[in-house]
């Protein structure tokens, strides 16, 4: 019995054959009627109330407008993305969620502003403060790892150009000490 209840239930709509259900998906994104959806049907063999197409159509459009939503951040991302070509996702989708968050507060009224639970704000606030937070910290490490990684072939070449090449070695040595001191100079 307990199963029974969380199995999801299927709509005549979703019983149609797919053609069908395709057509009365077109005519809901065009802007038909129920009645006109329901007529259409008939005169291809179904019958149906307006009830149970207007059923169908709000999960529908629910649906489709979740779809929309999603495709609407993703493009948001990706100008981002293109924008900044050195950006990272992690670092657009924070820029994408920081824009949100910022466009939902200065929307919101004092009123509205007063019942949302301060308890929540922080949470969300902090959430914002980890990511940025993760992320600073991910690009610090791979700072330093790079920076380990690029002295550690330094001191290979230098050791390999002082044994070969002990003029060039010399050369380099020297030019570096002087752009050393006249960085400590200037």
């Amino acid at each position: 019995m307990e199963q029974e209840k969380r199995r999801r239930s299927i709509g005549k709509v979703d019983r149609l054959p797919p053609e069908l259900k395709d057509t009365v998906e077109q005519m809901l994104l065009t802007g038909c009627t129920y009645r006109e959806i329901v007529a259409f049907l008939k005169e291809n063999g179904e019958e149906m109330s307006q009830m149970a197409v207007c059923t169908y159509a709000k999960k529908y459009m629910a649906t489709v407008e979740m779809i929309n939503v999603a495709q609407s951040n993703f493009s948001l991302l990706m100008d981002e993305m293109n924008r900044y070509p050195d950006l990272d996702t992690s670092e657009a989708l924070i820029r994408l969620a920081s824009h949100h968050v910022m466009n939902a507060l200065t929307g919101i009224t004092e009123d509205q502003m007063k019942e949302v639970p301060v308890e929540k704000l922080i949470k969300e606030t902090n959430g914002l403060i980890r990511a940025a937070a993760y992320k600073k910290r991910i690009e610090v490490q791979s700072r330093e790892s790079y920076e380990a990684g690029l002295e550690a072939v330094k001191g290979l070449v230098f050791e390999a150009m002082a044994k070969e090449k002990p003029e060039l070695y010399r050369q380099v040595n020297e030019y570096l000490t002087q752009k050393k001191k006249e960085g400590l100079e200037g």
